[in-house]
């Protein structure tokens, strides 16, 4: 049996609904601390076609770990809106 080249791609497959995941850049944006949250842009991903889950792989997962404890400052900042549902209008 002949080992897979390194150059070639693999698909891999959703881990909830089982469809075929391809490779994009996404955005995401995660809680950073109990009153913060942190935007990630161009995080590469394999999102699922059918259902949009994406997976990570372990260096990615280890990026993002990494921006979430750094004390780095951000490429940039943003104000960001916030609407209570639980609020009515009057």
């Amino acid at each position: 049996m002949n080992p897979i080249p390194a150059t070639t791609r693999v698909s891999s497959l959703c881990l909830h609904c089982g469809s075929e995941c391809t490779p994009q850049m996404i955005s995401m944006m995660l809680r950073r601390s109990q009153i913060g949250f942190v935007l990630l842009q161009n995080v590469p991903a394999d999102v699922c076609q059918t259902c949009g889950e994406p997976q990570f792989s372990i260096a990615t997962t280890g990026q993002v770990m990494a921006v979430l404890n750094t004390e780095r400052s951000p490429d940039d900042m943003a104000v960001v809106p916030i609407y209570n549902l639980a609020v009515r209008d009057e």
